[in-house]
């Protein structure tokens, strides 16, 4: 019999389940996934993947045009050695130069995504950048994607010195006084 108490024990259950939500990415594991809400959040979180797709395409295609595609009129990049672009037209100009050069090869291992509904995501990614004739350089690659008019694109870009600290610790913190 379905009461009351029931109900409510249910619900509950499934609010703390989607709201409280922690993962660990150790290493050599593959990525860890978080997704808040479900339905049009799934949806959302689908047409995530073809951007986060493009994101890494364009870079290892060195396609310009298309990675202008994927970056927010306010993108930011915050670079390792702590040169900082601010909007679009810095990032491209910045890209454009990047992309001329033949002779960089760039790895994307991801290792954490977090997508909070159809608003905001997070993509982390273990990254070697070895220029021709050089050793790769590790780094750590954190994109947060914004959706704005029904379309992903990547708001902000920080790279630091990786590899990627493991374990890798995801907090859903969408119960918090400042969620919503």
């Amino acid at each position: 019999m379905i009461t009351k108490r029931s109900l409510i024990s249910a619900a509950t259950a499934v609010t703390l389940a989607t709201l409280t939500l922690t993962s660990t990415v150790a290493p050599g594991a593959s990525a860890s996934s978080v997704t808040v809400g479900a339905g049009p959040a799934a949806r959302c979180a689908d047409q995530l993947s073809e951007t986060v797709d493009a994101y890494v395409t364009t870079t290892h295609d060195k396609d310009a045009a298309g990675f202008a595609a994927v970056l927010d009129r306010d993108v930011t990049a915050i670079f390792a050695d702590g040169e900082t672009l601010v909007g679009k037209a810095a990032t491209m100009e910045f890209i454009s130069a990047f992309f001329d050069d033949p002779a960089w090869t760039q790895t994307f291992d991801e290792r954490v995504r977090v997508v909070r509904g159809c608003r905001s995501a997070f993509v982390l990614w273990d990254s070697v950048f070895t220029p021709e004739g050089a050793e790769g350089v590790p780094l750590a690659i954190g994109v947060t994607f914004t959706y704005r008019k029904g379309q992903w694109l990547a708001l902000q870009n920080q790279d630091s010195s990786g590899p990627v600290s493991a374990p890798t610790r995801v907090l859903d913190q969408s119960a918090g006084p400042n969620a919503g």
